[in-house]
């Protein structure tokens, strides 16, 4: 994220050389501006990656940079090694801003320009590209903690697709402003100002969301020999190869392999233990709890109760908290306190529960009350 920032920062320094004036700030950061657009967003994509993936990590993403590498790299021999301070100046003035550059002037003033253009195209491309990507990744992340955790505040990348619309306005404004000769945008205040205010609150929004932003992490089981059929499990391994293991065996066998009992052992668990009270409840814990692992507790709350396991639990949630509503002990109590009361982190989370299962808002349940016991 620290690099993300920084190609950021460097690229946004180049929008206020070019089109506030400031020129000689442009034309140093201007060759490097080539590796900065071309791999911000395949850090954002490593970045999400590193968070709903961590074991993926590794320098095998870097390939992802290359085109940055080698586009810096032209610009950097062509411009710093090859031009003078007077001939870079003249390629700006002349080249960058001006619609009819000088055709008899040198060939690396030609082939720096259509390093230039070649660069504004991949940009596009990538950026298209690696917001595909990284929205798949996103929604491949949300079904999955959604099976693992009954609470998703701090885990959820919801945000990720909240941003997402700023930078495309971004992109789309961007790619709009380049249509026309830089001089002429430089002579518009409203074309040269909107790309670059919707890119610094990408950027803004980006540094804000990734600081509350927490890795997930989804541990490893030991998995007794005796909970899957057909699989030496006698040692610990990965959560992801009992799923693949277990997905292979669901495919042959058309019906997931859950023991028979466990939807009877989990429903009991549940009225007894109750431990839809703990806001910090992942299926892990009750996966330990029924002595067994959380591929069969998920399958069993997705094949058997066609939900997830975050829904599973807030169902029972929204329970307690009709059952706290209705009671007279607590008619006193703020919902705030019921929600707390009933396992939801927090009060939003209970007012968007409640709604989903109930169609209603919790303050509307409480109102009804009294007139269903007239």
């Amino acid at each position: 994220m620290a690099l993300f920032m920084g190609c950021a920062l460097l690229t946004f320094l180049s929008g206020i050389g070019i089109y506030g004036g400031a020129m000689e700030t442009y034309r140093i950061v201007y060759p490097y501006v080539f590796f900065t657009t071309l791999v911000l967003f395949p850090l954002f994509y490593i970045y999400i990656l590193q968070i709903v993936n961590p074991e993926k990590i590794s320098p095998k993403l870097l390939r992802h940079l290359i085109p940055g590498i080698l586009l810096v790299f032209t610009s950097f021999t062509l411009y710093v090694i090859m031009m003078n301070k007077a001939e870079q100046l003249f390629y700006i003035q002349e080249f960058l801003l001006s619609s009819n550059p000088p055709a008899d002037a040198h060939w690396k003033f030609h082939f720096m320009k259509k390093t230039d253009r070649l660069a504004k195209l991949l940009y596009i491309f990538f950026s298209v590209i690696y917001y595909i990507l990284t929205l798949r990744l996103v929604n491949r992340h949300q079904k999955r903690i959604e099976d693992y955790y009954s609470s998703l505040k701090g885990v959820s990348l919801s945000w990720v697709k909240v941003i997402s619309v700023v930078f495309v306005l971004a992109l789309f404004s961007g790619i709009s402003v380049h249509w026309f000769p830089r001089l002429n945008v430089l002579n518009s205040p409203f074309l040269s100002s909107v790309p670059f205010i919707l890119l610094g609150t990408f950027f803004a929004m980006v540094g804000n969301y990734s600081n509350r932003q927490a890795i997930i992490i989804f541990p490893s089981e030991k998995v007794d020999e005796s909970e899957t059929e057909g699989v030496s499990l006698k040692k610990e391994i990965p959560t992801e190869e009992i799923d693949r293991k277990i997905e292979t065996e669901t495919i042959e066998t058309e019906t997931p392999e859950i023991p028979p009992e466990l939807k009877e052992k989990l429903e009991n668990y549940i009225r007894e233990y109750r431990p839809f009270l703990n806001p910090e409840l992942k299926i892990w814990d009750i996966a330990r709890d029924l002595n067994t692992n959380r591929t069969y507790i998920s399958r069993l709350i997705n094949h058997i109760y066609g939900q997830r396991f975050s829904t599973f639990i807030n169902f029972y949630r929204i329970e307690e908290s009709k059952r706290l509503m209705t009671d007279p002990g607590t008619q006193n109590y703020s919902l705030t306190v019921l929600a707390s009361m009933s396992g939801f982190l927090n009060y939003s989370s209970f007012v968007r529960a409640f709604k989903t299962f109930e169609n209603i808002t919790p303050n509307e349940f409480r109102q009804s009350i009294p007139d269903a016991h007239q």
